[in-house]
């Protein structure tokens, strides 16, 4: 376990549905915070994609729980242990069996504490799962995604499974994505929908336009902390 002056972190296990034990790095807040923001990650990568920004989501009183999904391999230095296990133990390692982690991981986080509000932040093909989630299920307080699209070919359209979603969202890509995108959320119905593309230049795809590295990192962080202040 690691302790800062801010949070603790420690690696944690769940199982998924299928059997598959999932791997994920909880981020708990000093002081105790009823809000758990569930990361997910984009394709080939591992919940290292998370470890800068986690970090500046616990200050906003979120914990984190950065999710090894099972469609991954490697980033930042941090393998992806659920890929790993699920390869050697011949389950599906599909991008759409990824959603029985981030079912995992919801359910794990109400094992918590007695009430939970649940976010969920997907990066790629997971921003189309947890867009996808939060209209099946009843109990997600706000979705943001970070370039969804149709990675599924012909096994799941996300625009049409998104129609009538009504859950508040934040969604952010590059400006190159901007109208496809919009077509994506054609459906979409709800009342409190932030749909973001920088003016600086066209940005990365995914949620690694947060990173530091990145030359939008500051007009996306800014746009997504004005989304997050009205969940107290």
């Amino acid at each position: 376990m690691l302790t800062t002056h801010a949070y603790t972190q420690r690696l944690v296990t769940f199982p998924a549905s299928d059997g598959l034990l999932v791997s994920a790095d909880l981020y708990e807040t000093e002081e105790e915070s009823h809000r758990y923001l569930l990361l997910f990650h984009q394709a080939e990568y591992s919940r290292g994609e998370f470890q800068q920004i986690a970090t500046r989501l616990i200050k906003l009183g979120f914990n984190c729980l950065a999710v090894d999904l099972r469609y991954g391999n490697e980033i930042n230095f941090i393998n992806n242990e659920t890929a790993m296990r699920a390869r050697q133990g011949a389950f599906d390692v599909n991008m759409l069996a990824a959603k029985k982690d981030m079912m995992a991981a919801i359910n794990y986080v109400k094992t918590l504490q007695d009430s939970v509000s649940v976010f969920l932040l997907g990066s790629s093909f997971s921003a189309s799962l947890s867009l996808i989630i939060a209209n099946e299920i009843p109990d997600i307080t706000a979705v943001m995604a970070f370039s969804p699209g149709e990675f599924f070919d012909v096994e799941l359209s996300v625009e049409q499974s998104l129609k009538g979603l009504s859950v508040p969202m934040f969604v952010g890509c590059p400006r190159s994505e901007y109208y496809y995108v919009m077509q994506l959320l054609s459906g979409v119905k709800s009342k409190n929908k932030v749909v973001f593309r920088p003016e600086g230049s066209d940005g990365l795809h995914g949620a690694k336009t947060l990173w530091w590295e990145s030359a939008t990192r500051d007009e996306f962080w800014l746009s997504l902390l004005f989304f997050l202040k009205d969940f107290k």
